[in-house]
């Protein structure tokens, strides 16, 4: 259980590091050349790969690379892309060639976003049903911590040492993550070629598709994270408006916050084990979403460093507590035969509802301002929940 939970801790937090540290650094860097909220808004569209990814998941599940192993070769091929590209970044200057670096952050979210079918369906053949519990408290943990590194030590370190000198030092440190997946034996089971092309990549979207109440399923992962989403992109240039500088942001939400979300994942995991999927979903998801309302106090300008540190900490805690859950959740709906297809569908849910929400956010909030767009977020958050009394089995 443990080299288990070693191996996909590696890969969840090697996958968060780059693309946590451009969404950290990118809105801080626009709101600082005086951006509006509804142009950094659209900077979700840079992660819609992550919301697409389920188109190219069948050929990951049904395909694998020579004698690399099927899930492992696919994730090693899709980390040595992700370090290349951030390799190419490092030697741009970012301020004169901002299309060119767009471009290189797309690419990285689509490199990583692809990792991500890999190691998820990885992670559902390897645990069993009662390990999961933990299984994604680690995930979500290894998220949490590849963005403590990109979204907190890193952008620390961009103010310090500069973009070049950053990126290149991220770019190693994937590399020496790859090192428990090298030394991994993944065991490969073969997959029917009955099927031709078209049978192949189309029947498992249908056989997810057909499973009992999993549209409304779906809606649920399309509203559950809003709340995350929504704040998780405001917060930075509301932050910046408040006078905080890069490397204040840098340990606030960066390696406090994000921290804290490493512990409140791990005993999300044990809680979750204990009452259950059903239980800890209402619970962590009405809990969050509440808590995510603390952010209207620095929307109304009372944002002393205490008083930031306490609300960020609270909001990450219970995000990350709601997080673990729907991970879970998620897993439980995956076949092992078509793992990556049928979670990287649910995942791609989420990614696709968290993009439209920062989108439809920015925009809000430049017309109506941050504590309307916090509260609009809180209530959409609730509803999802009021689904899942309905809908979860």
């Amino acid at each position: 259980m443990i080299s288990k939970l070693v191996l996909l801790a590696t890969l969840y937090v090697s996958q968060f590091i780059p693309t946590t540290f451009f969404f950290q650094a990118l809105p801080v860097f626009l709101r600082q050349q005086n951006m509006s909220l509804d142009t950094i808004g659209f900077l979700g569209l840079l992660v819609i790969p992550s919301g697409l990814k389920f188109l190219w998941s069948p050929f990951i599940d049904r395909y694998h690379l020579g004698k690399l192993g099927h899930y492992r070769g696919w994730i090693i091929c899709f980390q040595l892309l992700l370090i290349s590209t951030l390799l190419i970044s490092a030697f741009l200057e970012y301020q004169e060639n901002l299309t060119l670096l767009l471009i290189c952050v797309f690419l990285s979210c689509l490199f990583s976003a692809s990792q991500d079918i890999g190691t998820d369906a990885l992670a559902v053949n390897l645990l069993e049903p009662q390990e999961r519990g933990l299984g994604n408290a680690i995930q979500s943990g290894g998220n949490v911590l590849g963005a403590v590194i990109g979204g907190g030590i890193m952008l620390i370190l961009l103010e310090k040492v500069g973009w070049r000198y950053s990126l290149v030092a991220m770019s190693i440190f994937l590399l020496l993550n790859l090192i428990p997946i090298l030394l991994y034996q993944e065991q490969v089971t073969s997959k029917s070629k009955n099927l031709n092309f078209f049978q192949s990549y189309f029947q498992p979207f249908v056989s997810f598709l057909s499973r009992p109440k999993i549209i409304p399923w779906l809606l649920v992962l399309l509203l559950y994270m809003t709340g995350e989403s929504v704040t998780s992109v405001l917060i930075r240039p509301l932050l910046v408006d408040r006078g905080l500088s890069l490397t204040d942001i840098g340990w606030i939400l960066g390696v406090v916050s994000y921290s804290v979300r490493i512990v409140s994942a791990l005993i999300a995991g044990v809680m979750v084990m204990r009452w259950g999927r059903k239980q800890s979903l209402i619970v962590f998801g009405i809990v969050a979403a509440v808590a995510t309302l603390l952010y209207i106090l620095p929307a109304m300008g009372i944002a002393s460093f205490s008083v930031l540190y306490t609300v960020c900490i609270v909001v990450n805690a219970t995000q990350s507590m709601a997080y673990t859950a729907i991970l879970s959740a998620m897993m439980d709906k995956s076949d092992r035969t078509t793992a990556a297809t049928d979670y990287t569908i649910q995942v791609s849910v989420i990614f696709l509802g968290g993009i439209a929400a920062t989108i439809l956010a920015g925009i809000l909030a430049q017309r109506a301002g941050y504590a309307s767009t916090f509260i609009v977020s809180a209530v959409v958050s609730l509803l999802s929940v009021f689904f899942i009394t309905k809908v979860y089995e």
